[in-house]
């Protein structure tokens, strides 16, 4: 095994996916999966796995004090290489991870080509479940019937002032009967209010 390559590749990916950071303004922005590097990384995993395997046969071998520290220090450099790719491999993988749940967040369930096509196989389906598990847990039957995509800070209030974009008729809320006109400024609960907000029905006007 060339010298060159102890780490190499792995500094490689974990320098491509760290100026990522640096260069975009968005942290849902995602660059291409790089499958050849991370495949190359791998493979150096496994020889080596296969040279350590050779090493410890040949220090079983060895009777002289010298050679035996030589090969001991040799099966700790190569495994102290191995720690070192599987750490730069999850890093690469865990900031991808990252990003491709803050993509559910602000594109919503949809993901343009654009950025679709710069998703391995597996992150696209990591995507499509995690907006799954979102989905039930935002849901009225099994979840907690609120669209935390449009309030992603914990609110200030449990109450929120909006504007009706059009006339939807009377509504029977926990407080009481309201006429929603069009134009018209109301005082409601955040839960109540928010289904009606995501239809578009409402708006909010403030920030609480």
């Amino acid at each position: 095994m060339s010298s060159t390559s102890f780490g190499k590749k792995a500094t490689e990916l974990v320098k491509e996916i760290a100026s990522s950071v640096e260069s975009s303004a968005s942290p849902s922005s995602i660059p291409p999966y790089n499958d050849e590097l991370v495949r190359s990384i791998l493979e150096e995993v496994k020889a080596h796995y296969q040279e350590n395997r050779s090493l410890a046969e040949k220090l079983k071998q060895v009777t002289g004090k010298e050679e035996q520290e030589g090969i001991t220090a040799a099966i700790q450099t190569h495994h102290h290489s191995i720690l070192r790719n599987k750490k730069a491999l999850m890093i690469y993988l865990n900031e991808r991870v990252k990003r491709i749940q803050s993509l559910r967040w602000t594109l919503g369930v949809g993901l343009p080509d654009s950025i679709s096509e710069n998703l391995s196989h597996s992150e696209r389906d990591y995507f499509t479940e995690y907006s799954k598990i979102l989905n039930k847990y935002m849901g009225k039957k099994e979840g907690i019937n609120m669209n935390l995509i449009l309030d992603r800070d914990p609110p200030k209030e449990h109450k929120v002032q909006v504007r009706c974009t059009k006339d939807h008729g009377v509504i029977y809320f926990k407080d009481g009967v309201v006429d929603l006109k069009k134009d018209s400024v109301h005082l409601l609960r955040r839960e109540e209010a928010q289904p009606l907000i995501s239809e578009g029905v409402l708006e909010k006007l403030d920030d609480t």
